[in-house]
């Protein structure tokens, strides 16, 4: 077990005011570490470091050398080791799957940089070789004095098009430097018409809770307990562990490189958050790989790249670090022994016989051994957890867009699990077992929508869970231009 209470999580993030990874409804009893409250921090005692900002475009981010989150076990005030997760999870099997090729992946439709300063959005699109007249015309009509206030030397900008080319969402900086003092603004489509919506934010405020953390890739890959553990909080290090697993194929591993990552510390409302995420070259500070975080209506949140390109669908496949898959979806057949005793003459002896079941098997199963963490693979409600007739012990999350995750045949349960409780992605909700009718160690894992079974690692399955719908594109905009190292002046 890696980590082994909810309780711990809360207490160790010393950040703001705890972040929850369980939250209970409000008919539900809290349960509170004890560290909770003696650990709280004053709003001047939030244990950073600032550094001095040059001109990266990123100071209205707080950023550190190390922030002081104490040591997840000790024994006479001596840290243990801390489990490799990260390391661990990359030696660790992916599943086959042929993924979809969204038409964002394929017509490239997302761009960002900083585009020379522009007398007018005309100017500015001619800049960055767009033309778009009806969008122009809704721009000059909501925003007609928005170059008159730009300065600097460019313009920070993300936009994305849709599959005709014409402008979706763009979101632009008023300054080059991106700090404090500037304004983001996004013009986007609404998804139910042809009405440009827009939004302005002020950098000085709002991202109080926002840390930038830069580590070197491998001390993060090998979760070294005086780096890392000292700079992210420890409910965050599953999903950065399984970004970078999905982002690693893409970096020389005869190369050094860089982990930069952003993340919401969260407050008592809120869980953290990790809201950015970029591989970059240690020597010329280029991105090698990246991934973004969008908030999604009527759906959980998900990751992607700068190019439209999805994350999500390996986070929704992935429950544990398992030793393979041993059993996939479709029909199949099962033997299994029964014995029972049985009168010959005068003595009775034991006779076993052999049953043959054989049905459509509607989940995956991954053999792993027995007390394997199992993690829930997206923000949900726990609705079930308990045995259950042939599941064993079971655990049911369910999630916005109507969708439902089963967890079977555990072995034991996280003991902070309340049902009604919502969870965050990345929990620990059980260990592996082989309860219920199981012929040995693993995990039975199902995905549905509207009760009805999916299978996750069908061929070019595309859901709206790991799809970039026209109406999320802002969102990823809005974060590009926000926390991206690439919308700064080379």
């Amino acid at each position: 077990m890696i980590f082994s209470s909810v309780n711990v999580f809360a207490a160790e993030k010393k950040v703001s005011t705890n972040a929850p990874v369980v939250k209970k409804d409000s008919g539900a009893s809290e349960k509170k570490s004890k560290k909770s409250a003696s650990n709280k921090p004053s709003n001047n005692s939030s244990g950073v470091q600032l550094k001095p900002r040059g001109s990266n475009g990123s100071g209205f981010l707080k950023s550190y050398d190390r922030l002081n989150f104490q040591n997840i076990v000790s024994v006479n005030g001596e840290p243990l080791p801390t489990p490799n997760i990260l390391e661990n999870i990359l030696q660790m099997p992916t599943p086959e799957v042929v993924k979809p090729q969204s038409k964002l992946d394929s017509l490239a439709l997302i761009r960002q940089g900083c585009a020379a300063k522009a007398s007018s959005i005309r100017n500015f699109l001619e800049s960055i070789n767009l033309q778009d007249s009806n969008f122009e015309s809704n721009f000059n009509f909501q925003l007609p004095n928005f170059f008159n206030a730009t300065t600097g030397k460019c313009l920070p900008f993300a936009i994305a098009l849709d599959s005709f080319g014409k402008i979706q969402s763009l979101s632009i900086v008023n300054n080059d430097k991106r700090d404090a003092n500037s304004t983001m603004t996004t013009i986007h489509r609404s998804e139910t018409s042809f009405v440009y919506l827009v939004e302005s934010q002020n950098l000085n405020s709002g991202f109080e809770n926002y840390l930038e953390v830069v580590l070197d890739l491998n001390d993060l890959i090998v979760y070294k307990s005086n780096q890392a553990n000292s700079s992210i909080p420890p409910e965050l290090i599953w999903e950065i562990s399984s970004l970078i697993k999905e982002l690693y194929s893409k970096v020389n591993n005869n190369e050094r490189y860089l982990a930069r990552i952003i993340y919401n510390a969260g407050d008592k409302n809120n869980w953290a958050q990790v809201v950015s995420l970029e591989i970059l070259d240690a020597v010329n500070k280029t991105v090698v790989a990246d991934a973004f975080w969008v908030d999604r209506d009527g759906l959980p949140g998900g990751f992607f790249t700068s190019s439209g390109t999805e994350l999500e669908q390996n986070f929704w496949i992935s429950p544990l670090n398992y030793t393979r898959i041993s059993r996939g979806v479709g029909r199949s057949s099962i033997v299994l022994s029964k014995s029972k005793q049985v009168k010959k003459g005068n003595a009775n002896s034991v006779v076993t016989q052999n049953y043959t079941y054989s049905a459509s098997h509607q989940g995956i199963d991954f053999a792993a051994p027995i007390g394997t963490p199992i993690y829930a693979v997206a923000n949900g409600k726990i609705i079930h957890y308990g045995p259950y007739p042939a599941y064993g012990n079971l655990v049911i999350l369910e999630h916005e867009g109507n969708y439902k995750t089963y967890y079977a045949h555990l072995s034991s349960y996280n003991p902070e699990l309340v049902v009604g409780s919502e969870v965050r992605r990345g929990l620990e909700i059980g260990y592996v077992g082989s309860t219920g009718r199981s012929t040995g160690p693993h995990l039975h894992f199902e995905l549905r929508k509207n009760n009805a079974y999916l299978n996750p690692l069908a061929s070019r399955l595309e859901l709206d869970l790991w799809t970039l719908r026209n109406d999320d594109q802002y969102h990823l905009t809005r974060n590009m231009v926000l926390f991206s190292s690439q919308v700064v002046p080379k």
